[in-house]
């Protein structure tokens, strides 16, 4: 027996920046006997209103001005815990593209109404999603009391019980037992239920259960029809282009993404898949372009991150490392300063410091881009003299990025110090530097052995041989700071064993120390350049001291 909603006794709240739109909605909602209508113009004012007072249902306009639309508003409420099981969220707009409609239609809000609705309608629609929140309440209590077989159990109970809602239940059931990986379950549950009902929402669970099981070659046909037979089903492309993609053939997983994103862009997932998947298939520029999607979708979001700038950052690093038109590339890397262009205010969710350090990162990427390593150095060693020193302060989402132009810069042993204290905490991040560091393992390895090498003879006393190491390791990273200092800490000893004037020697130690002059090393580096520029002059002074004695 139907359910119905006793509006003389519900709170209701109504979102929309429209004043007019907002006096319509109460006029409807008082002509069927509602007693308490609120109001909010914005997400936040939405959001302040849930904290403190409990509604029974919200209609709420997807586009609220600025700040969060509705649909990002549902998501901030359901995330904060401020949507009671009881309470109904209507989605209302004005805006019929197809991909406002699907992104909307994909977050399963209660309902979602297109304006100019009738007042019957809208009353109809409140007494069928009421009904059916009302009836499948016990499930939902279930839920949120993590009992999982009490759940089922109510399953069961509605679907023996022929209700209208049975057929929904044995899907909510296969789909709970998917989530809980019980796949062989939801699979038979799916089977015997489209023998009997062709249901779309059924094949696709279908398909996604036979993916999860690894079986592509039964998934992809399952998929393939229903796509077929209704286009606008997005979810099906996402899981088709997974199995092409776990099954080993990126470039149809791409193009099967590719048609999804066309229908709507408005998916965070989907642009995540279609990134991961332009990576994989080296096409950068539409890569580039899923990130900054991303980027966009998630500001002022609760799926707001930092990972998602950098990986923007690293995504026009990319294509601009790959393009030969010297104009092009120049404009890509103007994108990255317009970035930070107000960097507080466009991305507020960052710590100032940390922003500033990802800021100096990001133009040092841009004067290594340039072909100008001294610069990138300069400002990489500014803006992060901090991190450096103290690698245990890197920010995850800083790290990987952080070490990879280290080694980019020749900065290896910098490099190294960093690596115990980083993570790959993103996909994507990792697939980005993989791709713009190509192969550059052997110069690095190279480089190392030389340094170490280098090292162990001067120990040993081995002088001309640790010159000759340090050298080689200077010829690979011309730039390597510490490799730089442990030539001249070589030279030192050099000239103090042979206890006479050796103009060549003494000239290059010099130019070695105007060159460092301005250039930026961290605290322990400085420091290790002061005590060999004053040995150094020590022994330039007692050099002329013995040349005086001798006249």
């Amino acid at each position: 027996m139907p359910i119905n909603f006793e509006y003389a006794n519900k709170r209701i709240l109504i979102v929309d920046d429209q004043r007019a739109f907002q006096i319509m909605l109460k006029t409807m909602l008082l002509n069927f006997g509602t007693r308490e209508v609120s109001y909010a113009a914005n997400a936040e004012e939405a959001l302040k209103l849930c904290r403190h007072e409990s509604f029974d249902l919200l209609l709420v306009d997807y586009n609220l001005g600025s700040g969060l639309n509705g649909r990002e508003l549902f998501e901030a409420l359901k995330s904060a815990d401020l949507l009671p099981l009881n309470t109904l969220f209507f989605l209302v707009t004005g805006d019929n593209s197809k991909a406002i409609v699907l992104s909307a239609l994909q977050m399963t809000p209660d309902d979602y109404l297109m304006k100019p609705f009738s007042q019957n309608e809208l009353h109809l629609r409140i007494q069928k999603a009421y009904n059916k929140k009302s009836t499948l309440a016990p499930i939902f209590q279930a839920i949120q009391d993590n009992k999982f077989e009490d759940t089922l159990a109510e399953c069961d109970n509605i679907i023996s019980s022929s209700s209208r809602y049975r057929n929904y239940c044995q899907l909510f059931k296969a789909e709970l037992l998917i989530d809980k990986e019980r796949y062989q379950e939801a699979r038979q549950i799916l089977e015997e239920f489209i023998q009997q009902h062709p249901h779309t929402q059924a094949q696709l669970l279908l398909g996604r259960v036979l993916y999860l099981e690894k079986k592509y070659q039964d998934a992809i046909p399952v998929l393939s029809t229903i796509i077929k037979q209704n286009p606008m089903l997005l979810d099906s492309y996402e899981w088709l282009a997974h199995c092409f993609k776990d099954g080993g053939d990126s470039e149809q997983a791409l193009q099967v993404i590719q048609r999804a994103v066309k229908h709507s862009h408005l998916s965070i997932s989907r642009q995540r898949l279609l990134a991961e998947l332009a990576l994989d298939t080296k096409s950068l520029d539409i890569a580039k372009e899923a990130f900054f999607s991303i980027l966009m979708q998630t500001k002022n979001t609760i799926h707001q991150d930092t990972q998602h700038l950098v990986n923007y950052i690293q995504a026009i690093i990319l294509v601009a490392q790959n393009e030969e038109d010297s104009f092009k590339r120049g404009r890509l890397l103007q994108e990255i300063s317009g970035l930070f262009h107000r960097a507080s205010h466009q991305h507020p969710y960052v710590d100032e410091e940390e922003l500033s350090a990802l800021e100096g990162y990001s133009l040092a990427s841009i004067h290594k881009a340039k072909g100008n390593k001294a610069k990138a150095k300069h400002t990489l060693f500014k803006s992060n003299q901090d991190y450096l020193e103290d690698p245990a302060q890197i920010p995850d989402w800083l790290g990987p990025q952080l070490v990879h132009l280290l080694v980019e810069l020749e900065e290896y042993d910098h490099a190294e110090k960093c690596k115990p204290f980083i993570q790959h905490t993103s996909v994507h991040s990792e697939k980005l530097l993989n791709n713009i560091a190509g192969d550059k393992d052997q110069s690095q390895s190279e480089f190392n052995q030389h340094n170490k090498l280098g090292i162990k003879a001067f120990t040993t006393g081995q002088l001309e041989q640790a010159l000759k190491h340090f050298e080689d390791a200077l010829a690979l990273a011309p730039l390597n700071s510490g490799a730089t200092l442990n030539k001249v800490q070589v030279c030192l000893a050099l000239l103090k064993n042979l206890n006479r004037p050796w103009p060549q020697m003494t000239k290059q130690i010099n130019d070695i120390f105007i060159a460092l002059e301005n250039f930026p090393l961290v605290e322990q580096q400085q420091n290790r350049k002061i005590e060999l520029k004053k040995e150094f002059n020590n022994q330039r002074m007692h050099a002329k001291l013995q040349l005086s004695k001798k006249k």
